[in-house]
């Protein structure tokens, strides 16, 4: 089994749709990180998570999946090749959320 739990704050206000009769909902996570580089300098790097929660109850938990709000989520990564507006290739990593937790 593969399980990704991270903490970070919402990007955006999270979105629900309706996929082929149930509701998925959409939210991306910046996850901040710091260590130091070869010099000793401190660098804060953040990374982006995009989120996906399949779940009945989604409408309502979107409601407080606002942006700039602190979660613990744990769940399945996924990485997730696109083609950049530019033409290049890239990847992006996709969490399926089974649980969130409300940090603030």
């Amino acid at each position: 089994m593969l399980k990704l739990i991270l903490s970070g704050a919402l990007g955006n206000d999270a979105e629900v749709k309706e996929v082929g009769g149930s509701k998925v909902i959409n939210f991306s996570v910046a996850v901040s990180m710091d260590y130091k580089d070869k010099d000793g300098k401190r660098v804060e790097k953040t990374e982006w998570v995009k989120a996906v929660m399949w779940r009945d109850q989604s409408s309502k938990i979107a409601d407080y999946l606002k942006k700039g709000k602190k979660v613990l989520i744990e769940g399945v990564p996924e990485s997730e090749g696109y083609q950049s507006k530019d033409g290049d290739i890239r990847s992006a990593l996709t969490v399926k959320v089974k649980e969130v937790e409300f940090l603030n």
